[in-house]
């Protein structure tokens, strides 16, 4: 199979799934687990909020403290716990694109790669910070060496030459210059958005394929499965950026979920006022965005998410038979 040819990877995809009637209900576990997940985190974050409010005075200040820290570390805490299952489900489809036997168990494969899945994600992490540094670099360069900054510049300048040593060398602005500056930088902006892009596109599908190699083989190390979907990716980025492109409905599918998510926040920018509470709708429009996604997950996903494992069977070096097939004990399968 070739990743260039999408009609082939998509008819086989439907095959594949086909035989497996089985996949609705690993489908309905992934749905239920990673969407009753978010529901929880949402909820529980929303109830500390409210007893924060309530904690008024220096006698309440540690426990203030420590229901903050909670809710800025539960988001962290439930991302984890998804990505395991994402793998898992992973795991699921390409069991499925090989025609191999599939249970909910492989959903718990990704757990059992926690540490291998952490390390990874933490070294593209820091590429990609090294990125997006970069990018702010070059673009506040290219900016101040265009034209585009010479209102920046008009409206700074009277504040440098009265900068003092009591400003600690920073110029003050007031309200209405900074707002004048803030609208006179947005070039810059732009310049490293623009930057952003061009140089983290490229990284992210340069390891688009990390996960699959860490799922295919166990015994694989954070390093190697990154360097290892390098090389497979070499040549084949524009193949899989094509097929994401052809992906398009299920991409839209899920930005209307994201529309339907912040749609009191949106209907409020287009002056529409909703009645009553706004603690309700805004737990109102979040039951629909969960709605939404929840049919999106049990009947879309399946069909990408086979089609991407088979990409990585087409680009994956040619290996034995009885290799590249492990994906956890058959009590995991």
């Amino acid at each position: 199979m070739n990743i260039r040819n999408r009609r082939e990877i998509k008819s086989f995809a439907a095959q594949r799934l086909e035989g497996h009637p089985s996949i609705r209900r690993i489908l309905l576990i992934y749905a239920a687990v990673t969407l009753g997940l978010s529901a929880l985190g949402t909820i529980t974050s929303y109830l500390l909020g409210l007893q924060m409010e309530g904690l008024g005075g220096l006698s309440n200040m540690g426990r203030k403290t420590m229901l903050s820290s909670i809710q800025s570390l539960l988001p962290t805490a439930i991302s984890l716990v998804t990505l395991c299952v994402e793998v898992g489900l992973l795991a699921a489809m390409m069991r499925v694109a090989r025609g191999q036997y599939v249970s909910e168990k492989t959903l718990k494969l990704g757990f059992d790669r926690f540490w291998l899945l952490l390390r990874a994600g933490l070294f593209q992490i820091f590429m990609y910070m090294g990125a997006l540094f970069m990018s702010v670099y070059l673009g506040i360069m290219l900016f101040m060496l265009s034209p585009l900054s010479d209102p920046a510049v008009e409206i700074l300048t009277p504040y440098l030459t009265e900068m003092s040593i009591l400003s600690g060398g920073t110029p003050v602005l007031d309200d209405a210059a900074y707002a004048q500056f803030t609208q006179a930088v947005w070039p810059a902006y732009l310049f490293c958005g623009v930057i952003f892009a061009l140089s983290a596109l490229p990284l992210f599908y340069t390891y688009r394929m990390t996960n699959y190699i860490i799922v295919d083989k166990p015994g694989i190390g954070a390093l190697a499965a990154l360097h290892m979907s390098k090389q497979i990716m070499r040549g084949n980025r524009l193949a899989l950026l094509k097929l994401d492109l052809s992906m398009w409905w299920y991409y839209l599918a899920l930005l209307i979920a994201q529309v339907v998510c912040y749609g009191d926040v949106i209907l409020s920018l287009l002056g529409v006022t909703l009645p009553g509470n706004g603690d309700i709708w805004y737990f109102v429009f979040l039951g629909a965005y969960f709605a939404v996604l929840f049919s999106i997950y049990y009947f879309l996903r399946s069909r990408v998410e086979v089609s991407y494992a088979l990409v990585y069977d087409s680009v994956k070096p040619e290996e034995p038979k009885n290799e590249g097939v492990v994906l956890g004990n058959i009590f995991q399968m």
